[in-house]
């Protein structure tokens, strides 16, 4: 299934890519690694997360504090944010 991310999820990537690449190359390395594995998951099981409002579902990643928030579709999967922990919740509901 075709995964499609908003700007807005694309920025929150950036930022993540930004500060741990900061702490090192590695951690960019597996975040990223840890990432594409979600999307292949969430792409072949995109009902098996945790459900929100609105219709969007989210993905929590196993060694970063980020979760993928989603929003299946009939042909596509809308990535709508990564979204920290401890950043506000619900800052991507606008989106």
């Amino acid at each position: 299934m075709k995964i499609r991310e908003l700007a807005g999820a694309v920025r929150d990537l950036e930022e993540a890519l930004t500060y741990y690449t900061d702490l090192s190359l590695l951690y960019v390395g597996d975040l990223l690694y840890e990432i594409a594995v979600a999307k292949r998951t969430i792409a072949q099981f995109p009902q098996a997360w945790h459900p929100l409002e609105g219709g969007m579902r989210r993905y929590v990643l196993h060694r970063y504090p980020y979760s993928i928030v989603y929003q299946p579709r009939k042909d596509e999967i809308l990535i709508v944010a990564y979204a920290h922990f401890k950043r506000r919740p619900g800052y991507w509901r606008d989106r």
